[in-house]
């Protein structure tokens, strides 16, 4: 990041490059890699879970992507109230979204773009209804790879464990941001025991604002 919270993109990756990327690693047309809005390439925060329990049935790309713009989320979000109601994780997600907000105001920089993704990318109802070949996790690799967030926030077990594997941190859950290096790259952590749908509003929302001065500060120091 640059200073109070403006974004560095590199100029060797497109949107076009980037789906291209992605794309390549979908274990189906309609699996579920990520959201945001706009430019994933923009997302400085990532907030990541298990997966998805809602499947849209759309091919993602060629429902919820635009090579010029990128992620079409008022399409998205049309799809998704018509088959879920917003409840469990997806007030949580918006509140913790929201925290980065108030804590940008708080630090007179820019809200930190976020991206919401999960592991693994195939989207089921339930955690124990994932095959043995859903939990593959080339996709949040790629992505982490490819973007470099700043800052990655991390809910529930098998996350929690998947990242202190690709990182230099044996415990990232705590309630602080940790400065660890994943893939290489240094990054604000921070983990979450147990489904993020478990905690309260204002948990969520408060995480969001250590994420994003954890941000602001790292970019300083």
């Amino acid at each position: 990041m640059t200073e109070r919270g403006k974004v560095r993109i590199s100029t060797d990756m497109t949107l076009k490059r980037f789906r291209e990327g992605l794309e390549a690693l979908m274990p189906s047309p309609d699996a579920r890699p990520f959201t945001c809005t706009g430019s994933p390439l923009e997302c400085r925060l990532f907030i990541v879970g298990l997966n998805s329990a809602t499947q849209l049935k759309q091919d993602f790309f060629r429902r919820y992507w635009c090579d010029d713009r990128g992620f079409l989320r008022d399409v998205f979000e049309a799809d998704y109230s018509h088959m879920r109601k917003k409840a469990g994780t997806r007030p949580r997600i918006e509140a913790f979204i929201e925290g980065v907000g108030d804590q940008a105001r708080v630090e007179g920089a820019s809200p930190v773009p976020c991206l919401e993704t999960n592991i693994y990318a195939a989207p089921t109802k339930k955690a124990s209804q994932l095959k043995p070949e859903d939990k593959n996790t080339d996709i949040i690799k790629y992505l982490v790879e490819t973007i470099q967030p700043a800052g990655i926030f991390v809910h529930t077990k098998e996350p929690i464990e998947f990242f202190q594997e690709k990182s230099d941190c044996n415990n990232i859950a705590g309630d602080e941001p940790k400065l660890v290096k994943i893939f290489g790259q240094p990054t604000q952590l921070l983990g979450v025991p147990g489904p993020l749908w478990g905690r309260s509003i204002d948990f969520a929302r408060t995480a969001g604002a250590k994420m994003m001065k954890a941000c602001v500060e790292g970019q300083h120091s």
